[in-house]
């Protein structure tokens, strides 16, 4: 599933720096795709307006942030990073 980059940078900015330097370099790029790819799967309402120009601001930004960062969380306690 191809999603647009723009959206996807605005989606990782809202994970802290630490939890991105805790995935081991070859395999970031995957577990960052992937995980905006879920986003955009199981939140199109989210991601459209990810989607917009612009910066993330207020509400979207807020349910974002704590969508990603609970994957990010889920999945470093299931690889033990």
């Amino acid at each position: 599933m191809a999603v647009n980059k723009d959206a996807a940078s605005k989606i990782l900015e809202l994970v802290p720096e630490e939890y991105i330097k805790r995935i081991p370099v070859f395999v970031r790029a995957h577990a960052t795709g992937k995980t905006v790819e879920k986003i955009a799967a199981e939140h199109p309402d989210l991601f459209a307006i990810a989607e917009q120009e612009g910066p993330l601001t207020g509400e979207a930004k807020e349910q974002l942030s704590a969508i990603v960062n609970g994957i990010f969380e889920q999945k470093m306690a299931k690889h033990n990073l």
